[in-house]
């Protein structure tokens, strides 16, 4: 499912508003420094088994999707998803996230060019096709954090549409950073499932 390379820069800053991102980048600066790198890989796994865990108690209606309340860092367009639509779209992201973090490792820049277009996840993902993927994302993304040495010793920044430039250890941070924010929206899925 990955897409085409993009190369064209991204279109003008949109997503969420501009107070949001700036204050954002000093909670991911702040999360950063408060979650060592070792912690990512758990930290992903644990967030994984509880978005799974919500997904298996929907059953069927873990496909239905429910409108809710804009959450701080959440862009408007994604207030309206499913569970299986969030398993998704953190598919999507951490299997770009994975093979960034494998260039900016190995010293090299990372030819994508990040819109957040590319993570919408299709309104009829199938309950199954999604978990396969956000399995096989994070197993890939764990092991590219794995290497911490490499994380931490690159000098190479890739640039995030509404954050800037990021070091390759702000995006290894990021992951779990990510997950958090889908989990809220997650649980606010379910509650409207309810």
């Amino acid at each position: 499912m990955a897409h085409p390379l993009t190369t064209a820069p991204p279109a003008a800053r949109s997503g969420i508003p501009a107070l949001e991102r700036f204050i954002a980048r000093f909670i991911i600066r702040r999360y950063v420094r408060a979650n060592p790198l070792e912690l990512a890989p758990s930290l992903l796994r644990a967030q994984q088994r509880e978005l799974l865990a919500m997904i298996s108690a929907a059953g069927p209606s873990a496909t239905r999707r429910v409108q809710i309340k804009r959450l701080r860092g959440l862009e408007a367009s994604s207030t309206n998803y499913s569970l299986v639509m969030v398993a998704e779209h953190l598919a999507l992201v951490n299997q770009d996230l994975a093979a960034a973090l494998e260039s900016l490792k190995a010293g090299r820049t990372f030819p994508l060019v990040v819109q957040t277009a590319n993570y919408k996840p299709s309104p009829g993902v199938t309950l199954n096709a999604a978990v396969e993927h956000l399995n096989a994302a994070n197993a890939r993304l764990t092991v590219e954090l794995a290497d911490t040495a490499s994380i931490r010793g690159s000098r190479v920044t890739h640039a995030h549409p509404w954050f800037g430039d990021l070091s390759a250890e702000t995006w290894a941070s990021f992951g779990p950073f990510h997950q958090a924010l889908h989990l809220k929206q997650a649980h606010a899925i379910v509650a409207g499932l309810r």
